[in-house]
Protein backbone atom coordinates (compact mmCIF):
# COMPACT_ATOMS: atom_id res chain seq x y z
CA UNK A 1 0.00 0.00 0.00
CA UNK A 2 1.26 3.08 -1.17
CA UNK A 3 0.93 6.02 2.19
CA UNK A 4 1.84 9.03 2.83
CA UNK A 5 5.18 8.41 4.65
CA UNK A 6 5.92 6.16 1.46
CA UNK A 7 5.24 8.94 -1.07
CA UNK A 8 7.44 11.34 1.44
CA UNK A 9 10.55 8.40 1.35
CA UNK A 10 10.11 8.53 -2.18
CA UNK A 11 11.11 12.29 -2.75
CA UNK A 12 13.53 12.13 -0.07
CA UNK A 13 15.39 9.22 -1.70
CA UNK A 14 15.00 9.82 -5.65
CA UNK A 15 15.48 13.50 -5.19
CA UNK A 16 18.07 13.62 -7.91
CA UNK A 17 17.76 12.15 -11.42
CA UNK A 18 19.11 9.34 -12.65
CA UNK A 19 22.80 8.75 -13.49
CA UNK A 20 21.94 6.78 -16.58
CA UNK A 21 19.00 5.36 -18.35
CA UNK A 22 19.80 1.26 -17.25
CA UNK A 23 19.18 2.34 -14.03
CA UNK A 24 15.53 2.88 -14.84
CA UNK A 25 15.17 -0.41 -16.35
CA UNK A 26 12.40 0.96 -18.74
CA UNK A 27 12.73 -2.32 -21.03
CA UNK A 28 10.91 -4.05 -17.95
CA UNK A 29 8.66 -2.01 -17.28
CA UNK A 30 7.40 -0.59 -20.27
CA UNK A 31 6.04 -4.08 -21.42
CA UNK A 32 4.89 -4.86 -18.17
CA UNK A 33 2.51 -2.17 -18.37
CA UNK A 34 1.75 -2.01 -22.55
CA UNK A 35 -0.79 -4.74 -20.85
CA UNK A 36 -3.14 -1.95 -19.56
CA UNK A 37 -1.73 1.37 -21.16
CA UNK A 38 -1.12 2.28 -24.63
CA UNK A 39 2.61 3.40 -23.31
CA UNK A 40 5.59 3.47 -25.57
CA UNK A 41 9.19 4.60 -25.89
CA UNK A 42 10.40 6.47 -28.58
CA UNK A 43 13.38 8.61 -29.08
CA UNK A 44 14.02 9.26 -25.01
CA UNK A 45 10.45 9.97 -24.88
CA UNK A 46 7.78 8.31 -23.23
CA UNK A 47 4.24 8.52 -24.78
CA UNK A 48 1.48 7.37 -22.91
CA UNK A 49 -1.23 7.40 -25.51
CA UNK A 50 -4.18 6.77 -23.29
CA UNK A 51 -4.30 10.47 -22.32
CA UNK A 52 -5.45 13.42 -24.03
CA UNK A 53 -2.99 15.60 -26.43
CA UNK A 54 -2.98 18.55 -24.37
CA UNK A 55 -2.94 16.50 -20.85
CA UNK A 56 0.74 17.16 -19.37
CA UNK A 57 1.11 13.92 -18.23
CA UNK A 58 0.79 12.14 -21.37
CA UNK A 59 4.34 12.47 -22.83
CA UNK A 60 7.82 13.25 -20.87
CA UNK A 61 11.42 12.65 -21.24
CA UNK A 62 13.74 10.21 -19.60
CA UNK A 63 16.25 12.15 -18.53
CA UNK A 64 13.58 14.06 -16.22
CA UNK A 65 12.46 10.51 -13.90
CA UNK A 66 14.48 10.08 -11.29
CA UNK A 67 12.99 6.48 -10.48
CA UNK A 68 10.54 4.22 -11.73
CA UNK A 69 9.56 1.81 -8.44
CA UNK A 70 7.52 -1.49 -8.62
CA UNK A 71 4.85 -1.96 -5.80
CA UNK A 72 2.54 -4.46 -5.77
CA UNK A 73 -0.06 -3.24 -8.18
CA UNK A 74 1.17 -0.14 -9.11
CA UNK A 75 4.32 1.13 -11.25
CA UNK A 76 5.40 4.60 -10.15
CA UNK A 77 7.49 7.37 -11.99
CA UNK A 78 9.39 9.27 -10.01
CA UNK A 79 9.94 13.00 -11.38
CA UNK A 80 11.67 15.94 -8.49
CA UNK A 81 8.07 17.61 -8.48
CA UNK A 82 5.35 14.42 -8.66
CA UNK A 83 5.27 10.60 -8.94
CA UNK A 84 2.78 9.30 -11.73
CA UNK A 85 1.25 5.79 -10.25
CA UNK A 86 0.30 3.20 -13.60
CA UNK A 87 -1.94 0.22 -12.55
CA UNK A 88 -0.07 -3.01 -13.37
CA UNK A 89 -3.21 -5.05 -13.29
CA UNK A 90 -5.56 -2.38 -14.33
CA UNK A 91 -5.99 1.25 -16.46
CA UNK A 92 -5.70 3.13 -12.84
CA UNK A 93 -3.42 6.29 -13.66
CA UNK A 94 -2.91 8.34 -10.31
CA UNK A 95 -0.56 11.80 -9.95
CA UNK A 96 0.73 12.93 -6.73
CA UNK A 97 2.23 16.26 -7.00
CA UNK A 98 4.87 17.17 -4.35
CA UNK A 99 3.86 19.93 -1.79
CA UNK A 100 5.56 23.25 -1.80
CA UNK A 101 7.00 23.60 1.78
CA UNK A 102 5.87 26.24 3.93
CA UNK A 103 8.15 29.79 3.44
CA UNK A 104 10.08 30.59 6.51
CA UNK A 105 9.50 33.97 8.26
CA UNK A 106 12.79 35.14 7.03
CA UNK A 107 11.87 34.57 3.42
CA UNK A 108 8.33 35.94 4.06
CA UNK A 109 9.34 39.11 5.38
CA UNK A 110 12.09 39.60 3.13
CA UNK A 111 10.49 38.04 0.04
CA UNK A 112 13.11 35.54 -0.67
CA UNK A 113 13.10 31.78 -1.24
Amino acid sequence: MITDNVIKEIYKKFSKPHANDEELRLDYFIPMLVENHRIRLEDKEIIIDDLDEFNPFRRFLVRSLNAVLEFDKMVAFVFRNHILFLGKEDNQMRVHIKPEKPKSLFSRIFGRD
